[in-house]
């Protein structure tokens, strides 16, 4: 397992510590879980009727919350490929 804070970055071996394939599928349900939230999220996007006609702060939530989406599958998806 690792974490990086600006120029510090720290390293755990985790093998025999945690039970990687509990990891592993807790990593691969939070996958599926951002991506149907990024799969939504994207099409209340690209929908003319909704971009169009909600408050612009409304379109400016609905995108950040897109951008934290895709952030945490991002994350999940490194974790996991980390894990090997």
């Amino acid at each position: 397992m690792a974490g990086v804070s600006g120029e510090l970055q720290v390293l755990l071996p985790i093998e025999g510590l945690v039970d990687l394939d509990a990891l592993r599928g807790r990593l691969e349900k939070d996958i599926a879980k951002a991506e149907k939230e990024i799969k939504g999220l994207a099409g209340r996007l690209a929908n003319p009727n909704f971009a169009g006609k909600a408050p612009p702060e409304v379109v400016a939530e609905c995108q950040a919350n897109l951008a934290e989406a895709e952030a945490q599958a991002a994350l999940a998806r490194q974790r996991l490929a980390d894990l090997g």
